[in-house]
C-alpha cells in the first residue's frame, strides 16, 4: 500500500468511527458476557453432542494420577528434599535472615519469624503436612538449605496440581538454583506423575510473583476477586497455569537455559529464559510455516472474491451469535475494495484454491508516531480448515502489508482466558499487558 497522504487523514476520521462501530456490532471488542474472538479462543475442538451443543475433546484412557511423594529430586545446581525441620530449619532461618527487611514475607500466608525457634515450630507443622507437601531447596555447592516450595491443592482425579508457598531466601534468588528448583518440581508433576495442569497463584498485587510466573512459562488466566483473606487483608488472586500440551516446549527451554554453556565464567546467563523460549517457539513456528506454505497461500482479495468472502464473514457473525445487515455487508466490502480507504482484506487459500480464511485490518493515526499503526480487527478461519496454518499465515501477511504502508506496529485484541489462541499469538507477537476499558455510546 502506498504511503498515507494528507487527504486520507481527513477521510479516515469518518471511517475510523464507523470501523469501531462495526467492531462493537460484530463483538470484536469483547463485552464481558460475550465469547472471545474466533481465532482468539480455542477452535481445536468442534465436537458436538446429540443436542448439537459444543463439548470438550475426549481424554481417552484417563486414570487418576498418583499423589506426589516425599522423595529427593536431583538437579545440576540444587536438589529438592522433603522438608525436615530438624535437618533444615537452622539453615533456612539463617538464609532468610540474610534479607535486609521483612518485605519477602508480605505476600506469604506465614511469617516473618522473630527467631529460629519460632521458624522451627512452623517448619515442623509444614513438614507434617501432606497438602501442601513442602520441599526444601538444597544448594549443591554448599549443601545448605536455601529455600522451600510446595506442591499443593493436589487433585489426582483431575490431574491438577499447584506449586505454592514459594519461600526463597536471598541466597537463592536470581541464581540458576531458583529456576532449577521450579523446573525439577514441574518435571516431577508432568513427566513422573502425569498431571495435566500445573498452577501458580499469587496475590494480584504481587508484581514480582506475576513476573516470575510469566518468566517460567506460565500463562495468565485471570484474577479471582476477593478470593482470600490473609494477614487481616483482602487478596485478589491471579491465576496462572501450564498444561501438559505446553510442557514439552517449556521443558525444552528450561533445559537449554540450565545448560552450563548458557553461563559465562562469572556465572552470568548468556541468554534469558524468556529469550530462549521465544527463539525456540519462533524456530518451531518457522518450520511449521515452511511446511504449511506448500498448502496455504495468502493474497489480497479482489472484487471477484466477494462470493467466497461472504460465507466466511457470515460464519464469523454466526460464531458470535449475531448478524449484520445487508447494508453493512455491502458497505464493508466496498470499503475493503476501495484503495482510498484505510482498511484491507487478505485471504488464505488452500492447495485447491479454495478460500479458507480471511483477515481485516485497519490503519489509523497515532499521537506517538509520525506513521500509522495497523489494527488487525477480524481474523477467521473456516472450521474444517483449522490446523493448516492459515491463521498464522494471515497474521504474517498483515505484518508484511503494514511494513509496506510504513506502519510501525500491528496489534489486536483478545481475551485473557483464550489460552489456545494465545499460544499462537505468543509465537507471533508480544503481550503488551494492557487492559481494555470502553464505554458504549449508544
Amino acid at each position: 500500500m502506498a504511503p498515507l497522504q494528507p487527504p486520507w487523514h481527513h477521510k479516515f476520521i469518518v471511517t475510523w468511527h464507523f470501523s469501531w462501530y462495526l467492531a462493537e456490532t460484530t463483538i470484536v471488542c469483547m463485552p464481558a458476557c460475550r465469547r472471545p474472538p474466533t481465532e482468539a479462543r480455542s477452535t481445536l475442538s468442534t465436537l458436538t453432542n446429540d443436542f448439537q451443543q459444543p463439548i470438550g475433546r475426549p481424554v481417552p484412557d484417563w486414570s487418576v494420577c498418583p499423589r506426589p511423594e516425599r522423595i529427593v529430586l536431583e538437579g545440576r545446581y540444587c536438589r529438592l528434599e522433603p522438608l525436615d525441620a530438624d535437618r533444615h530449619a537452622a539453615d533456612l532461618y539463617a538464609a532468610y535472615a540474610q534479607a535486609l527487611d521483612g518485605a519477602d514475607w508480605t505476600y506469604l500466608a506465614h511469617g516473618p519469624y522473630a527467631d529460629e525457634s519460632s521458624y522451627r515450630d512452623y517448619a515442623r507443622g509444614a513438614a507434617a503436612s501432606a497438602d501442601p507437601l513442602h520441599y526444601t531447596v538444597i544448594d549443591r555447592a554448599t549443601n545448605r538449605a536455601v529455600g522451600t516450595l510446595a506442591l499443593m491443592r493436589i487433585d489426582p482425579a483431575n490431574g491438577v496440581i499447584e506449586v505454592g508457598s514459594v519461600t526463597f531466601s536471598p541466597l537463592l534468588k536470581r541464581t540458576p538454583i531458583s529456576t532449577e528448583a521450579q523446573y525439577l518440581l514441574m518435571k516431577y508433576a508432568f513427566d513422573t506423575l502425569g498431571y495435566r495442569r500445573y498452577e501458580w497463584k499469587c496475590d494480584d498485587l504481587n508484581e514480582p510473583s506475576r513476573k516470575a510466573a510469566a518468566r517460567l512459562g506460565f500463562r495468565y488466566e485471570g484474577t479471582f476477586r476477593q478470593a482470600i483473606v490473609y494477614k487481616g487483608r483482602n487478596r485478589d488472586t491471579a491465576w496462572f497455569s501450564i498444561v501438559d500440551g505446553e510442557w514439552p516446549a517449556v521443558r525444552t527451554a528450561f533445559e537449554a537455559w540450565l545448560a552450563p554453556e548458557n553461563f559465562d565464567a562469572g556465572g552470568a546467563q548468556r541468554e534469558s529464559l524468556v529469550a530462549i523460549r521465544h527463539a525456540q517457539a519462533r524456530a518451531r513456528d518457522a518450520a511449521g510455516r515452511a511446511n504449511d506454505a506448500t498448502r496455504v497461500t495468502v493474497r489480497p482479495l479482489v472484487a471477484a472474491d466477494e462470493a467466497a468472502w461472504r460465507p466466511l464473514w457470515q460464519g464469523y457473525q454466526k460464531f458470535y451469535e449475531t448478524a449484520l445487515s445487508e447494508a453493512v455487508f455491502a458497505t464493508t466490502w466496498a470499503r475493503l475494495m476501495d484503495p482510498a480507504e484505510p482498511m484491507f482484506v487478505l485471504g488464505a487459500f488452500d492447495a485447491s484454491g479454495a478460500l479458507i480464511g480471511i483477515v481485516h485490518a485497519i490503519y489509523h493515526r497515532s499521537c506517538w508516531t509520525e506513521g500509522p499503526y495497523c489494527y488487525l480487527q477480524d481474523l477467521f478461519t473456516a472450521a474444517d480448515a483449522r490446523g493448516q496454518g492459515a491463521g498464522g499465515a494471515l497474521i504474517e501477511a498483515v505484518y508484511e502489508r503494514a511494513r509496506e504502508a510504513g506502519a510501525s506496529r500491528v496489534y489486536w485484541l483478545t481475551h485473557e482466558t483464550n489460552t489456545a489462541a494465545r499460544a499462537l499469538y505468543d509465537k507471533l507477537a508480544n503481550n503488551a499487558g494492557f487492559i481494555q476499558y470502553r464505554k458504549d455510546l449508544k
